[in-house]
C-alpha cells in the first residue's frame, strides 16, 4: 500500500512539472530535466527498483553496484519521458505507442502465464484507448503534463515486468516495445551536438515534422487535421509490426537485438531520405 502512494505522488508531481511546462511557467528544459531526475531518482531508491540482467556479462557484473543500476534506470527513464515528449504533437503517436507497448505486455503475459498486475494494465489500456479516440479527432492532447505521467507510469510497468520475469523474458524485448522514443531522444541530442546547437532550444527535425511534410508537399491529404492523424498511424503501424514480431521471440536475446537494429537502420535510413526529399538544406520547414 505504501509502495502504491509513493507511485501515486510521483506521478502526481510529474505531472505537475509537466502542467507548468504547458503553461510556460517553467520554460528551461535543463530545469525540467533537474526536477525529471529528483523525482525518479527518489522513486527509484525508495522502492530499491532495480534491473536484474542485461543479459550480457559485462554488464551484468556492473549491475551489481548499487550505484550504476541505479544510475542506469535514471537515465534509461529519463530518456523514456523526454522521448515519448519529443514524439507529442502528432495525434495518436504518443498514445498509440502506449496502448502498443502494454497490449502487447499483456498479450505475452496472459499467453505464457508471466508475472503482471493485469487488473491496473486492463484499467490503463481502457482510459488510454478513450484517450486515443478524442485524440484521433484531434479534440484531446497529452501535452508534456500528459506525456511525462503516462511514460513514467508504462516505464515503471515494463521494468517491473522485466524484473518479475527475467529468468523467461530477454531485457531486449522490452527495447523493442520502446526503441523508437529511446532512438528519436538520443539521435536529437547527438545531431544537437554535432551541429552545435543548444540542447535546450527546440527544433522541428524529426522524423515525424519529416514525414508530415513530405506528406503534405505531395498534396496525399489536404486536411491538416487527418493528415496529421494519418502521420501517427503510419509511424504506429511499422511499430505494431515490429513488436508483433517481437512477440514471437521475447525470450532470444539475439533475435531481439537484430529486430533493435533492423529497426534503427530504417529510421535513419527513412530520415535522411526523407531529408534529401524536403530539401532541407535549403529550407526552414516547420510543421
Amino acid at each position: 500500500i505504501e509502495q502504491n502512494y509513493v507511485f501515486l505522488l510521483a506521478i502526481i508531481l510529474l505531472y505537475a512539472v509537466g502542467l507548468v511546462s504547458d503553461l510556460n511557467l517553467l520554460t528551461s528544459p535543463i530545469k525540467r530535466i533537474i526536477l525529471q531526475s529528483c523525482l525518479i531518482l527518489s522513486f527509484i531508491i525508495i522502492n530499491d527498483l532495480s534491473i536484474k540482467t542485461l543479459s550480457l556479462e559485462i554488464l551484468d557484473e556492473l549491475l551489481n553496484y548499487k550505484f550504476f543500476n541505479i544510475f542506469f534506470l535514471l537515465v534509461c527513464l529519463l530518456v523514456l519521458v523526454n522521448g515519448f515528449n519529443f514524439l507529442d504533437g502528432i495525434n495518436t503517436l504518443v498514445i498509440s505507442n502506449f496502448i502498443i507497448c502494454l497490449f502487447c505486455i499483456y498479450y505475452i503475459s496472459n499467453k505464457y502465464q508471466l508475472s503482471l498486475d493485469f487488473i491496473f494494465v486492463q484499467n490503463l489500456l481502457i482510459i488510454l484507448s478513450v484517450i486515443f479516440i478524442f485524440n484521433f479527432f484531434g479534440k484531446s492532447f497529452l501535452g508534456d503534463s500528459g506525456t511525462y505521467s503516462i511514460s513514467f507510469v508504462v516505464g515503471i510497468v515494463c521494468i517491473n515486468f522485466a524484473y518479475n520475469n527475467y529468468l523467461i523474458v530477454s531485457p531486449y524485448f522490452i527495447a523493442c516495445l520502446l526503441w523508437y522514443p529511446a532512438i528519436e531522444n538520443l539521435f536529437s541530442i547527438l545531431r544537437r551536438f554535432f551541429f552545435k546547437k543548444k540542447l535546450s532550444k527546440a527544433d522541428n527535425n524529426h522524423l515525424h515534422h519529416f514525414l508530415y511534410l513530405a506528406i503534405k508537399k505531395n498534396n496525399f491529404i489536404k486536411n491538416n487535421l487527418f493528415l496529421n492523424t494519418f502521420t501517427g498511424i503510419i509511424i504506429n503501424s511499422y511499430i505494431f509490426l515490429s513488436v508483433f514480431i517481437a512477440t514471437f521471440y521475447y525470450d532470444h536475446t539475439k533475435t531481439l537485438l537484430t529486430i533493435i537494429l533492423f529497426n534503427v537502420f530504417i529510421y535513419f535510413s527513412l530520415y535522411y531520405y526523407l531529408y534529401a526529399v524536403l530539401g532541407l538544406k535549403k529550407k526552414n520547414l516547420r510543421l
